[in-house]
């Protein structure tokens, strides 16, 4: 079930310091509610359900959102071969050479500017597909013409959780909580709701990296923000008092949470110096993602990420699935596997079912899939490291192996379940 929700407001600048909240007039019901300021219903194309992307729900009379605010709209969005959704008409070319460029515009490509993601060295360019050619056609007339070049399409990835019920009725202990301060955590997401009264004193430092200057919270980026630095009288995330950098990947763009948007996440969480980053996405592989997500490993950070909830027969989902990502599934309080959630590249496992976050009215809400496990383990790793260094990232994750509870079949559960930071500082 998509959230079907997002909250906007004026413009704010691409990147800020945010100390407390910025209050939004007119938020009430909070999960349900159109998007302030109406727009006019649009025809709700006929795109065939590619995953999570699939799950709309028309807000009649407005145009039908996603959980991170994506509008569903035919003439930005296409699919690939297999059915994958990606942005129409542009293809990717990855550390292109002159060669290959003049090759592309040989077949009457148009080369966009080029993108240097400095903190990754990937390069990358974005080309516009000849007018009337389909955007599969054009990523194979690409690869014939340029056998050695790296091509790709710009595949948009999904967040991996919806809300399951209406209130989040069980309130979380106070006396456990850590104090977090100088940990700082990078979490790949969608616009956080930053009036949330858990959020609205906590040190948030955000940066839509999709390229428009729009400021958008959403339901899912706000509860996965809830549950890594959250912090009230009645509810507490992980490292409460952590300074949490928020990359929005989606931006509210029907196209947001694309690879280049990804890569380009990566890039800006490495630039600020932040060691371990959340990304509660998943979707299929995709040259310019691994070849940003290998750098950033190689460096010495530790990149976190939701395994994906297309069922056990799914295929893999990235990128939790490339080496050296750490994929988390999704279980609920008995440590039974969430029943949906994917199987494989799993690294561990943690409570993701029915798991009390923040919602967009203030209030909390419930929710499950392998989107809210992820920021329990994300956590435990920026507890574990400092600064980005390969061999603490792999002590960091061995450590946390030997510590996490055996649950079974590795294959749903990874190394096995891993519970709150503060009863694993307080067991030691």
């Amino acid at each position: 079930m998509a959230f079907g929700v997002f909250l906007a407001w004026s413009p704010a600048p691409a990147e800020a310091q945010l100390l407390g909240g910025i209050a939004v007039p007119g938020v009430g019901g909070g999960l349900g509610l159109p998007p302030i300021g109406g727009t006019p219903t649009l025809p709700i194309p006929s795109l065939p359900s590619v995953g999570n992307i699939g799950n709309l729900q028309p807000l009649s009379p407005f145009i039908p959102m996603d959980s991170v605010g994506r509008a569903l709209d035919q003439k930005v969005i296409s699919i690939d071969a297999l059915g994958q959704p990606i942005v129409r008409g542009e293809i990717l070319a990855i550390a292109p050479t002159d060669t290959d460029l003049d090759i592309a515009r040989g077949l009457n490509f148009t080369p966009r500017r080029p993108e240097t993601l400095s903190a990754l060295g990937v390069k990358v360019v974005s080309l516009r597909a000849p007018s009337g050619m389909d955007s599969v056609a054009a990523l194979a007339a690409l690869r014939a013409a340029d056998p050695s070049g790296n091509f790709d399409f710009d595949h948009i990835y999904s967040p991996s959780g919806s809300l399951t019920a209406a209130s989040g009725l069980v309130q979380s202990p106070n006396d456990d909580r850590v104090d977090a301060r100088g940990i700082l955590i990078g979490m790949i997401d969608a616009g956080v709701y930053r009036g949330h009264r858990s959020l609205a004193h906590g040190d948030v430092i955000v940066r839509n990296v999709t390229g428009n200057d729009r400021y958008v919270a959403t339901a899912h980026g706000t509860a996965v923000a809830s549950l890594l630095v959250g912090d009230d009288e009645q509810f507490h995330g992980e490292l409460p008092g952590a300074t949490l950098y928020a990359a929005d990947a989606f931006g509210a763009d029907p196209a947001g949470g694309s690879a280049l948007d990804i890569a380009r996440a990566l890039d800006w969480l490495a630039h600020k110096g932040v060691v371990v980053a959340n990304a509660s996405l998943a979707g299929p592989p995709n040259a310019l993602l691994a070849a940003a997500v290998r750098s950033f490993l190689a460096s010495g950070h530790v990149l976190v990420a939701a395994a994906g909830n297309g069922g056990p027969a799914a295929p893999p989902a990235y990128p939790a699935a490339y080496d050296g990502v750490i994929g988390v599934t999704s279980v609920d309080s008995q440590h039974r596997v969430q029943l949906d959630a994917n199987r494989g590249d799993v690294s561990f496992a943690a409570l993701g079912v029915d798991v009390r976050a923040a919602a967009l009215d203030v209030d909390y809400r419930t929710y499950t899939g392998t989107s809210f496990a992820a920021p329990v383990v994300a956590a435990h790793f920026a507890t574990l490291i400092t600064s980005p260094d390969p061999a603490a990232a792999r002590s960091a994750r061995d450590a946390l192996a030997h510590s996490a509870e055996r649950l079974g079949n590795a294959s749903a559960y990874g190394f096995g379940y891993v519970g709150p930071v503060s009863l694993s500082l307080a067991s030691k």
